[in-house]
């Protein structure tokens, strides 16, 4: 009970922490650090809601939560929530928290410059691949094993979608989806190289990501087509 209790406060605020990611352990209480170095981030998650995760009102609701649960900690002398950051002093993290709350609800409409793109930004589109292309064809990856050592690039592809069935059509269709997103949005293979290689350390075996990426989304079709024909009720 105390280990499936630990898991419901850590997850409850997952879309939080995911935001916080940037302060590592520190939060800064001045709003002119903070804001533009969550500004990619919000910009990414408001990207992401588009395609099913959390809006930003439930980022924000999240965030709240975190501050009452901070100041609850705080009065009572408990342990405050792990894996968030805390302000210096620790007693400003409830208002910093509840500050940035109301920023996120309202950012749609604040008038707001270009931020940079980030590398923790971009990786938001990507929830599916960066895990594949780390897992299976990365330098450990099981695709790319000593048991895979001799197979080819398909093969490895293979074994993936092997593994994934049969829950491939909550799997399949995203990652087909996230390779073209890859190729549109990096458009070269020393951007594809830098992003999922050197900066999330995925790999793409014994080919090119330029070539990997087309050719993992087609097999995804391709099996889909296969095996998994388009039913659905009408509700």
């Amino acid at each position: 009970m105390e280990k499936r209790q630990r898991s419901y406060e850590y997850f409850r605020l997952s879309s939080a922490r995911k935001l916080m990611a940037p302060f590592h352990d520190r939060l800064p209480v001045e709003v002119d650090r903070w804001e533009p170095a969550l500004a990619p981030m919000i910009r990414g998650m408001r990207y992401s809601a588009d395609g099913g995760g959390a809006n930003l009102y439930e980022v924000s609701a999240e965030l709240r939560t975190a501050a009452d649960l901070f100041a609850s900690a705080l009065s009572e002398g408990t342990p405050v929530p792990k894996n968030m950051p805390t302000t210096d002093p620790v007693e400003r993290t409830p208002h910093v928290l509840r500050e940035i709350a109301a920023h996120v609800e309202e950012w749609n409409s604040l008038p707001r410059g270009e931020a940079a793109m980030t590398t923790r930004e971009l990786a938001l589109r990507f929830p599916r691949l960066i895990p594949k292309l780390s897992i299976y064809f990365g330098q450990d990856g099981s695709a790319i094993s000593d048991e895979m050592s001799g197979s080819t690039i398909e093969e490895g592809i293979a074994m993936w979608i092997d593994q994934i069935h049969p829950r491939c059509p909550w799997e399949l269709p995203g990652t087909a989806a996230e390779c073209y997103e890859a190729l549109a949005l990096f458009q070269n293979e020393d951007a594809l190289d830098r992003f999922f290689a050197q900066e999330h350390g995925g790999g793409s075996g014994a080919v090119d990501f330029e070539e990997l990426l087309p050719l993992l989304a087609q097999s995804c079709i391709d099996h889909m087509k296969a095996h998994h024909p388009p039913v659905w009720e009408k509700r």
